[in-house]
């Protein structure tokens, strides 16, 4: 299904509430001026694989990052400071797919009158580099901060960010999350004096979980090399660290899914149920895996409707 039609079709089932701003054309900006931290030396060459015709259907992977940036799509004509989302693309830790899980729906966010960002991160292997997970949580770090940086610049509520994952950047989007890091005052770049605290999370598909019957194996040596521990293990599981005071949130899942298993999001809810915090679920029977926010005739795709008004909420 060719990307304008498609989403021509999605804003008919929103809200027209919810469709009320113009968006202006997105632009680019990088993270770091100069490299970016734990990249020094790295010698790989971006590569970009467009899978679709480029022109009505835009579906590039992009994979060998060294230089991580923003895409940021903003809102026209919003008279109060508006909320933000920080979207990190899916891929398998190994690439980002830009478009169809990232621009697509920031698009639909800055359309409703929300700031959606798409992170181009560094991922945890490339083909030169095992980074694991410490670039990957600098890079989402790094991108809450920097949209807190130009909060006054973009029209975004500092208070009002969040982040959204898709597949297996959702373990990237939720770290954030379950282990905050508020303002650091005395650190010697002034964005990263910022808190990399959000306000909530989301994620479509998303990889939450690195216990062993959950995430396989490979993700766990994505993450921590060929030896991971239980530590590391238990640490980047966000069922784990679930708080009565945590953030909302927001998942959709298909339960047939194999590609990352819906036991991610009912683990996550389970544990949000058991703590007495709020979150908005979305699961269908079947609907499989990497979907994003296309073809909406298949009815895991209505998420997105379920998103879009949660998220006017937070």
């Amino acid at each position: 299904m060719k990307t304008l039609s498609f989403l021509f079709g999605t804003l008919l089932l929103l809200p027209t509430s919810l469709l009320a701003a113009d968006a202006k054309p997105p632009f680019e900006v990088r993270l770091w001026e100069s490299t970016a931290p734990g990249s020094e030396g790295v010698q790989d060459k971006e590569k970009v694989v467009e899978r679709g015709d480029g022109k009505t259907l835009i579906d590039r992977s992009i994979s060998d990052t060294v230089i991580p940036t923003l895409t940021v799509h903003l809102p026209n004509k919003q008279k109060e400071p508006t909320a933000a989302v920080v979207i990190v693309p899916g891929g398998g830790l190994t690439r980002a797919v830009i478009d169809k899980e990232g621009n697509d729906l920031a698009r639909l966010l800055s359309q409703a009158g929300i700031a959606g960002l798409v992170l181009k991160f560094r991922n945890a292997k490339t083909s030169t580099t095992f980074n694991g997970i410490e670039v990957m949580e600098a890079d989402i770090r790094r991108a809450i901060r920097l949209t807190r940086f130009h909060a006054s610049d973009w029209n975004i509520n500092p208070q009002r960010v969040g982040t959204f994952g898709f597949s297996a950047g959702g373990i990237v989007a939720v770290t954030p999350f379950i282990h905050p890091i508020g303002e650091r005052p005395d650190h010697q770049d002034r964005i990263d004096r910022l808190s990399s605290e959000v306000a909530f999370f989301g994620g479509a598909y998303p990889l939450l979980s690195m216990q062993t019957e959950v995430a396989g194996a490979g993700y766990q040596k994505l993450l921590f090399g060929e030896k991971p521990t239980k530590d590391q293990i238990n640490k980047y599981s966000a069922e784990l660290h679930i708080t009565p005071n945590m953030p909302p949130a927001f998942v959709a899942h298909a339960l047939d899914d194999k590609g990352v298993l819906a036991e991610n999001s009912l683990r996550f809810e389970s544990a949000y149920k058991k703590a007495g915090v709020r979150i908005r679920t979305f699961f269908r029977d079947t609907g499989g895996h990497g979907y994003g926010i296309r073809n909406m005739g298949d009815p895991i795709n209505q998420w997105v409707n379920s998103y879009m008004i949660w998220i006017q909420e937070q």
